[in-house]
């Protein structure tokens, strides 16, 4: 007998937390769903601003003085508060995650890459973790505590 019978027992028993079909995912693909859904909390964060920005510009055009007002703001002015209440709804979106989420969000990036050169490269950023991100929205969708506990819990593993 070649163990030591004082020592303390030993386990090879392995915790996993989070959904089972996370930890079925390759190394590569659950990296490729983290960075996806942080990409996707970020645009959320940008459409949060982008929103308050759109609203606020709104709320001048309508409050301009009556004595040099061009017959176009009413009309610009709701077009502005219009495209801030979609970017609230991308804002939401990008937290719940709903499927209709992602397909808003992908437009509104398409949408972005009209806006040559700053809108083009942030545009693009955003098709790519909407894409990448497919399995985060909609009904059977991963939640981003969970992604962040596998890919944490397996990147710790790697070392």
């Amino acid at each position: 007998m070649t163990d030591n019978v004082f020592a303390p027992p030993r386990s090879d028993v392995e915790v996993k937390e989070g959904p089972e079909a996370l930890w079925a995912l390759t190394w590569k693909e659950i990296r490729k769903l983290y960075y996806a859904s942080v990409n996707v909390r970020a645009i959320g964060v940008l459409y949060g601003l982008g929103a308050v920005g759109v609203i606020a510009g709104g709320g001048v055009l309508m409050s301009s003085p009556s004595g040099t007002r061009n017959p176009f703001l009413p009309g610009l002015a709701t077009l502005f508060v219009v495209l801030g209440i979609v970017y609230v709804a991308a804002c939401v979106s990008s937290y719940t995650r709903p499927t209709w989420g992602r397909w808003l969000g992908i437009v509104l990036s398409v949408l972005s890459l009209l806006s040559f050169p700053i809108g083009t490269l942030i545009g693009i950023w955003m098709l790519v973790a909407y894409i990448q991100g497919g399995r985060l929205f909609g009904p059977g969708r991963f939640l981003h505590k969970d992604v962040d506990l596998v890919f944490k819990q397996r990147k710790k593993d790697k070392k």
